[in-house]
């Protein structure tokens, strides 16, 4: 049934997509079936411990949890690009899947790359927001809300 094959950047981040994927379902499966919370472990920074600063990816697990709980609002607050990140996700790998099993047509190779390449700059730009609060306004992130 693989009749249509992926461009060789779409067939690398698909199959990425797919261990991703298979992460989450793992979570998911610990949590229903040993109630253990992998999203309630809380992991020091090492950026943070050494600096003294919020990193790049600070408030991602907080914002993730947030988004399971159904709290929309405190996601955006805490990690913005998280919503659009999985919004490419998903878009991505339903075009792939489809593409690949059924011959739908799909974007052409690179469109992914380019909005990667979107995500990362929205990164940047909630980190330094971050930086800058924290820094001269003595703004904490992680203890705001």
């Amino acid at each position: 049934m693989d009749n249509h094959k992926l461009g060789e950047t779409d067939k690398v981040i698909y199959e990425l997509g797919i261990v991703a994927l298979g992460i989450c379902i793992a979570a998911v499966l610990l949590y229903y079936i040993l109630g253990i919370n992998i999203l309630g472990f809380r992991y020091p920074c090492i950026f943070n411990k050494v600096t003294g600063y919020c990193c790049p990816g600070c408030g991602g697990t907080r914002s993730m949890r947030a988004l399971l709980q159904g709290d929309v609002l405190r996601c955006l607050y805490d990690y913005p690009p998280l919503l659009y990140g999985l919004g490419i996700y998903v878009v991505f790998m339903v075009r792939c899947f489809l593409h690949k099993h059924f011959g739908v047509r799909k974007s052409k190779n690179g469109t992914v790359v380019k909005h990667l390449q979107i995500f990362v700059v929205l990164v940047g730009i909630q980190w330094v927001v971050k930086l800058v609060a924290q820094f001269f306004f003595g703004y904490h992130w992680f203890y705001g809300f």
